[in-house]
Formats: C-alpha cells, sequence, structure tokens
C-alpha cells in the first residue's frame, strides 16, 4: 500500500489527525497535516502567515473580505491575493506531494482536490459531543464549557471553507468512503479499520 493516498476529514476533538499519523507510520505513508502550508509557502513563494491566514480554521466573511498585501521580498511582488488564489497554491502543494509517493492527509479539502487519484480513499472521524469536548478541554488547555464554544466556532469555519471550495458538504457521510466515530474504539483500533477497509476494497 506504500502508493495509497489517504485523506482524513474530522470532527474537532475527535482524533482524526492522531489517527491520521498512526495510519501513516503503519503503512510507511508521508503524512501531512499544517506541513501543507508551509510547503505551499515554500513553493509559491509567499510567507507562511498568508496561508496560516486562509486555513480552514478562519470564517467565511474573513476569507471574502481580506485581503493580503504582499511583501517586496516575495515573488509576485507588492500585489494583493484573494483567499482563491492562495488555495489554488495550497492545492497545487497537496498534488504535487500526492504525486510523489503515499501519502496521507488531513483536511483541507484534500478529497476533493484529489478526486481524480483512482488510489485515494476518504475518511471521516467523528466522535460523541462529550468525548470531544473532553479532548479538545485538554488539548486547549480551557475549561468544558470553552471547549464546548471553541469546536462550534472551529467547525463552523471548517465546513463553511470545505462548503465554499468544494461541490460537497463537510461531514455528510456520502461525501466519504469511510466513517468512523472514535468514541467506539481506540484511536489504535481506528486506524486499523482505516488500514482492513483499504486493503478489502483494494482502493
Amino acid at each position: 500500500m506504500s502508493n495509497r493516498i489517504i485523506t482524513i476529514g474530522r470532527q474537532v476533538g475527535s482524533g482524526g489527525r492522531l489517527i491520521g499519523r498512526i495510519v501513516a507510520d503503519r503503512l510507511g505513508l508521508a503524512f501531512y497535516d499544517r506541513e501543507i502550508l508551509s510547503r505551499a509557502a515554500q513553493e509559491s513563494g509567499i510567507r507562511d502567515e498568508f496561508f496560516e491566514t486562509n486555513d480552514e480554521k478562519n470564517t467565511f466573511v474573513h476569507r471574502l473580505t481580506s485581503y493580503f498585501t504582499m511583501s517586496a521580498a516575495t515573488s509576485v511582488g507588492n500585489s494583493c491575493l484573494a483567499s482563491e488564489n492562495l488555495f489554488k497554491y495550497q492545492s497545487d502543494a497537496i498534488r504535487k506531494a500526492a504525486e510523489e509517493g503515499g501519502s496521507v492527509f488531513v483536511g483541507r479539502c484534500s478529497d476533493y482536490i484529489l478526486r481524480d487519484f483512482d488510489n485515494r480513499t476518504d475518511i471521516f472521524i467523528t466522535a460523541d459531543l462529550d468525548d470531544r469536548i473532553a479532548r479538545a478541554s485538554e488539548y486547549f488547555k480551557i475549561s468544558a464549557d470553552e471547549a464546548r464554544k471553541r469546536i462550534a466556532s472551529l467547525e463552523k469555519a471548517r465546513a463553511e471553507y470545505y462548503n465554499l471550495f468544494t461541490s460537497k458538504r463537510w461531514g455528510v457521510a456520502s461525501s466519504y468512503h469511510l466513517c468512523i466515530n472514535s468514541s467506539r474504539m481506540s484511536l489504535d483500533d481506528c486506524a486499523s479499520m482505516i488500514i482492513d477497509y483499504i486493503e478489502k476494497t483494494g482502493r
């Protein structure tokens, strides 16, 4: 399965990123989460912070009203780029990484960007809300109430980002090949289920 492409969509606090890392390690695949932002910046000559600002955590209104003035040090000079242009650079980086070999991509519309890769498997990880609140509370070092609010805010932005740039709906089962509730088993077992699914389906 060294040439497999696996994309991981996930709810906040579901452990999706950790599951993706386990799958990548077990199968000897490259792993891309926030790393793809640095790669897009390096390959485009645009500073990292512009991709950070345009990342999936940001709101729909913010993306449509924000334009980014480029430094003269960048290859595009003093110009303005809308978020759609930055998304294209990010998409190019994701596609280039996938063409280099087997990889696991977390989020950032990678399932849509790589939709013409026949060796692709799209996964979505969900979890019960109480479990997601507990994980987010521990990760962000905040109270349960704050974690609940943070989850709602981040997931709203994540869904808006996905729905804006793709022809699909974020978190809807029909948008993915396999959906897993990580509250029902350990993260290791979730990774095993993904690998077993790929082996059995030949995707």
